[in-house]
Order: C-alpha cells, then structure tokens, then sequence
C-alpha cells in the first residue's frame, strides 16, 4: 500500500466521495489542536490523493466526451450545451485554455499548513458525490495567530502567580496576626506569674521578720501561694538568694522546705542542687525523708503478726493460681498464634478493599498501618462474617485519621491540644479533644476548626458501618465516627460539638463572645467572693462591656445588690484568665492604670478545674 493511501487508510486509489470519508474518519483521531503533527501528514495526503483522483477523472473526460461527471466547475464550466446561446445545434464546445492552465497550476499546488478551523465530521460522512460547483473545493483553513495565544497563555500564567500570591500574602498575614496574639498572651501569662513569685517571696520575708515558728512555715509551704511557684525558676533563685542573706535560719525550717521540695523528688533535677547545697541538710535527714516517702514499709510495720501471715498466704496461692494459669495459657498459644497469623493476612486485604490504600501488619495480631504511613498505627479485630451489609471486621482507623488531623491543626496554629477519653495504647484513638483557646482573638481559629470538621464529616472514610453480625435486622448502613470537640480555656469547657450532631461555628463563636464575662462569673461563685462581698444570698451577677487599660483588656462582671439593684464590686479578670481584681464601686473611678489594679490584698484560690487563680482585692474590710 503506497502513500497517500496508506495514510488515509485506504487500499489504493479511490474516488473523491471515497476520499473524503477516509480524510473525515481520520480526522477524529488528528484533531489539529490535539495532534498538528499527524494532522500535518493527513492533510498532506489528503490534498496529494485528491490531485491524484482528480486527474484520474480528466483522463477518464478526455476519452469520452462531455464534462466529467467528477469534478464540474472551473474550466469545465466553459462547456455549453448546443444551442443555448441562439448558436445553431452544430455549435463545437468552447474550451476555455487559460482556465484550464490555471486549473492545472492550482491542482499541483504545494499543500499549505495545517490549521483547519470546526469539522464537520457528519456531513463529510455523508457527502458521496460532488455537489455544486465549489463544494469539491478542499477546506479553507484558519489562521491560528499564534502570537496571540502565547501572549494570553502568559497573562493566564501572571494572572496565577498574582493570586498565589496573595494567597500566600493572606496566610502570612494571619500567622503574623497570631503570633502576635500569642505573644501578648504570653507576656500576660508571664505578668500573671510574675504577680506570683513576688507574692510568694514577699511571703517569706514577712515570716522570717515575725519570727514565725515551724508550725507558720509548714502551712505556708502547703498554701496555694508557695505550690503554685514552688518548681518557677524565678521564685527558685528567689529562695536562694533568701536562703544566702538569712543564714541564721533555724535546721528546722530548713528541713521543712526541703521536706516540700523532695516530696516531688526534685534531688533528680539539676536546677535544684544549689538549693539543696544551701538548705545544708544533714545526711540522715536525706535517708529518714526517702524512709518516709515509702509508705508501704511503715504500714507492714504497723501491721500485726497474724495479718502479715495471712497476707504471705495469699500471695502464695495467687502465685501457684497465676502458675496454673501461665501453663494453661502456654498449650493455647499455639492454636492462637495459628488464628493470629492468619488474621494478619487476611486483614490487610480487607482494608484494602474498604479503604482504597494498601495496608501492613504493626507491631502485634490487631494493629495496622497505613503502607504510605507505617507509623500510624490503628486496631482491626475480627467481629462477625464478611458480607455486602457488614465488613467482618471492627476498626477504629477513622477515628485515627480525625486525630491526626485535630493533631496537624493545633500544631499548625500554636493551640493546646488534649485527648480526653484516651488510654494511650498503641492503636488507641481518643473519644474526646479539648482544645484549650485564649479568652481573646480565638475567632479565626473557631472557624477554621468549623471548617475542618466539615470536611472531615464529608470524606467517606468518616461514615463507618454499624450493625450487629447476630442480628442483620438490626443495623444502620453507615453513621459518623464517635467522637466530642470541646472548646476550652484553662480546661473548662464552654462548648461541646459532638461528632454525630456536627460543629456548629455560628453558635461556637457565639458562646466564645461570651466566655470571657463566663470565666469571671464562674471564679466569683465558685471561689465564694460574692457572698463575702455582698452577702451570701443577696447578689447577683450581670455581665459588662469589656474595659481597656494601657495595652490590657479585662472582662468585667457587676456584683449587683438584690434588694437594691445598686452595683456595689466590680469585677475585672484579666484576659489570660488567671487574674482576679475585686473593686469597689467608689475607687473604680480611681483605676486609671494597671498598677492601680494592684493596690489591693493579694491571694489566691484553688478551684475545680480552673486550677489556682490570683486575686487582688480592694473591696473595704478586705
């Protein structure tokens, strides 16, 4: 087969209605914006195929008379029928030579570029004659300005760049906005402790100046006030410095505050060896505090002969019951081992079919891992038959990924983060997260997390099935993986979001607008402020705008009389929410900064959940 019939795909010279098909089916496959190249060729041939058909045709006229049925039109269509100008029937053809010259130049003309504009695949399909003069004319191409094109690929390409980059200009800003806020919260965290060291130091110098005895000392260092700093560096250093200018201090003393600090075994920390240097505790005091932190050996001592018998006893026939139960377990462990390798054959392909990515065997019989990610462990146990309504498996995989996900967010964002509900087992996934947020600038935060958790509830591995294998009558084809978000500061939650009900952001950052006046209501009840103020019983509480002073913002809440409706205290918690100032009503318009907050009675409460909290409190009688 030569060319051009073999690039049409045909088996040899043909007609031109024959041509045309084979150039219209080809070109299904040559599209020119899809493949110039092999347009290129096709066109070619089908230009040098027609050119030959079309000669073809002129031989087959010059032998017989008349025009060739083929191809009418340019220099054929000087042929007149007798008679139709008023010319006599014996009138000879009028052959014109400079149209058939012309006609012959145009035929062999080199073929041009490709370039066609739309096809019409159909009607070429069904052209299989020659229509009118000029229908037998080869497709008039377009011309692609190729100039043009490039030009407009290339403002695509800027206009791309532009917006990444103000994407990217966007997501710099917001992380700037929240190291910002992070910083500030940690400057009014640090302005907080810093409240509490040198509460606490003031403390020793007041006790050291009255000559308090032991009795006073021991009580202070099991206070609220020494507990809350006693492992702060600062305070640290505070005490020794206290312990080099007072070396008169009595052994007993120093025993006590070492007593406080070796309850929590600080010996095996190396910031406080100067400390115990300077309390100079005696070696046999060292081994009589280690004798006393066992408190089993004091309680066997204080037991009597007859029980210390019985308790041998008993150990001795849980040691022969445990004995027993070893040798049992042994003779089962290899049927067992037998059940788990096949287990762990079997799963990997079921996950696979139900998850969409390959799997592997961890570290024991139910633990598995992603073969992308062969860190993230999960548990998969085997729980009924495998049919079309239930896997044959139980697997907490889904609940994985939403902990690595919540995991990626608040690392992402600087935000603390806490399992709730967690054994910390290999393979174990949280039931609940508690995500800790500042009291101020948590907004964008709610509502990214609003966003993830949406996004997270439409992928299909977050619908698993639920079914009892016993029973199929009894099952849901799939529902969310069981999970609660809770928003928290300092560990107390003001919003639950449970995983089948969804994350509502509007109602979040609704109860977020009001957390901070929340807080301050919750310390003021709770720590029992508001019936030493006002009177037990006879207060209420109303929440306030927020106050601004100097580059702090405190939440304010009114203590309000019952009786009277007066506003009697006023509240401001500061908005790291450790801070509590209690004013009165007449010295509020006395407040012009935050040193002024200060000038009041120091302490500080321990409440449940919320930890230690320091107030100052200006209220009269205080």
């Amino acid at each position: 087969m030569n060319w051009p019939w073999s690039e049409l795909g045909l088996p040899g010279p043909a007609g031109l209605p024959e041509i045309r098909r084979a150039y219209a089916q080809r070109l299904k496959t040559a599209h020119p914006e899809e493949n110039p190249e092999a347009f290129q060729r096709l066109h070619a041939a089908y230009q040098e195929a027609g050119r030959q058909a079309r000669r073809a045709a002129r031989s087959a006229g010059a032998e017989a008379p008349g025009p060739a049925p083929e191809d009418r039109g340019g220099a054929w269509e000087a042929w007149e029928e007798p008679g139709e100008k008023g010319e006599g029937p014996a009138a000879s053809p009028a052959w014109d030579d400079e149209a058939l010259l012309k006609r012959r130049e145009d035929s062999e003309a080199p073929p041009k570029a490709p370039g066609e504009a739309e096809w019409d695949y159909e009607t070429l399909l069904k052209e299989d004659s020659p229509g009118p003069a000029g229908e037998a004319e080869e497709p008039r191409k377009a011309e692609w300005d190729f100039e043009r094109l490039f030009a407009q690929g290339e403002e695509e390409a800027r206009a791309a760049r532009r917006r990444k980059l103000e994407e990217l200009r966007e997501k710099n800003r917001a992380r700037i906005a929240r190291q910002e806020r992070n910083q500030r919260r940690r400057a009014e965290e640090d302005e907080e402790t810093w409240a509490a060291v040198m509460a606490a130091s003031h403390a020793l110098e007041l006790l050291y100046g009255s000559g308090a005895p032991v009795v006073q000392w021991r009580r202070f260092l099991e206070s609220p006030v020494f507990l809350n700093v006693r492992a702060n560096l600062d305070f640290v250093f505070a005490l020794e410095d206290f312990l080099e200018q007072h070396t008169d201090l009595s052994p007993e003393i120093r025993r006590a505050i070492f007593e406080a600090y070796e309850a929590q075994n600080a010996s095996k920390y190396p910031m406080y060896n100067r400390l115990y240097r300077l309390l100079n505790v005696e070696r046999k005091d060292k081994r009589r505090m280690a004798r006393n932190k066992s408190g089993w050996r004091a309680r066997w001592r204080s037991f009597p002969l007859w029980r210390k018998a019985g308790i041998l006893v008993c150990f001795a026939i849980l040691a022969a019951f445990f004995a027993v139960g070893w040798a049992v377990n042994l003779r089962g462990a290899f049927g067992d081992s037998a059940e788990a390798g096949r287990w762990a054959e079997t799963a990997p392909q079921w996950l696979e079919e139900d998850f969409g990515e390959p799997f592997v065997h961890a570290v024991s019989g139910d633990i598995f891992a992603p073969a992308a990610d062969p860190e993230l462990y999960f548990r998969a146990t085997p729980y009924g038959e495998r049919s079309e309504r239930w896997p044959g498996y139980q697997t907490n995989y889904p609940h994985i990924l939403v902990k690595r996900a919540l995991e990626d967010f608040a690392a992402e964002r600087e935000l603390d983060l806490k399992p709730a509900s967690y054994t910390h087992e290999i393979g174990d996934a949280p039931g609940a997260y508690l995500l800790n947020l500042p009291l101020l600038g948590g907004e964008e935060d709610i509502a990214a997390l609003g966003e993830l958790l949406e996004e997270l509830a439409r992928q299909d591995w977050h619908q698993v099935p639920r079914m009892n294998p016993g029973n199929e009558a009894e099952y849901l084809v799939r529902g969310p993986a069981e999970y609660t978000v809770y928003l928290c500061h300092r560990g107390l939650a003001f919003y639950e979001a449970a995983s089948a009900e969804g994350f509502d952001t509007e109602e979040a950052l609704a109860l977020y607008a009001q957390a901070g006046p929340a807080f301050c209501r919750y310390i003021v009840e709770n720590g029992g402020l508001a019936d030493r103020h006002l009177g037990e019983g006879r207060w209420v509480l109303e929440d306030r705008e927020p106050v601004k002073l100097g580059e702090g913002t405190f939440f304010q809440v009114h203590g309000v009389d019952k009786d009277t409706g007066e506003t009697r205290v006023q509240y401001l918690l500061a908005s790291g929410g450790g801070t509590l100032f209690c004013i009165p009503r007449e010295k509020m318009e006395g407040i012009r900064s935050v040193v002024d907050l200060y000038r009041g009675t120091p302490r500080t409460l321990e409440l449940d959940k919320l930890g230690l909290v320091m107030v100052t409190d200006q209220v009269s009688g205080e």
